[in-house]
């Protein structure tokens, strides 16, 4: 069982790019733990991320993912690197064996109508994109997401799904937020990170 066991360790870590933001960083999260990480704007709670996800190097202490992690990213900024394809088109990339109904499916599961799951993803708002964000994550066979204010773009309907995927989520979740209603009710730790 997954359970119990430290999943991620955290150790006066420091983040940054040449100077560092925040240090001293220290947690700890266990297997299937719902974490929430808060703190003022700007503070560098995206550089933190960045750092475990190994985007970016830590500049002091360390951390360690136990060896049963499969991270699954969930970023704040909308990139896609084909902005003309279409949400169909991306989830099938993205699952070559997958056929094109059960794409359409689970496009629709997560909140995508068929209209626009057919537009390209560059024009479909805020909202709509980061359905199909969490459509390719509800995919990815992962048991730690890290999501960096996942809740931005998203409309009522859509934060309400997320909401539930969250919470019904059997693996571990470390979540930035600054939205206390999103997360109140199924966080079971918040990590509030300040300036030292």
């Amino acid at each position: 069982s997954l359970t119990n066991t430290e999943h991620l360790l955290v150790k006066q870590l420091a983040v940054g790019y040449h100077y560092p933001v925040l240090s001293n960083i220290e947690f700890s999260i266990k297997g299937g733990q719902k974490v929430v990480i808060t703190g003022f704007n700007g503070i560098g709670k995206s550089t933190l991320l960045k750092t475990l996800i190994g985007e970016i190097p830590s500049m002091q202490g360390h951390f360690k993912f136990s060896d049963q992690v499969t991270i699954g990213y969930f970023e704040q900024d909308f990139e896609w690197k084909e902005p003309e394809l279409t949400p169909i088109q991306i989830v099938a990339n993205a699952y070559p064996n997958m056929v094109t109904k059960d794409v359409r499916k689970h496009l629709a599961r997560c909140g995508i109508s068929s209209k626009h799951a057919m537009q390209s993803i560059g024009t479909l708002s805020g909202g709509e994109q980061a359905k199909v964000k969490m459509c390719l994550l509800t995919l990815t066979p992962c048991n730690f997401l890290i999501m960096d204010e996942p809740t931005n773009h998203l409309d009522v309907q859509a934060k309400e799904a997320l909401k539930t995927a969250l919470s019904t989520f059997a693996g571990t979740v470390l979540l930035v937020s600054h939205e206390e209603a999103f997360y109140r009710d199924w966080a079971q730790r918040v990590v509030s990170i300040e300036k030292k």
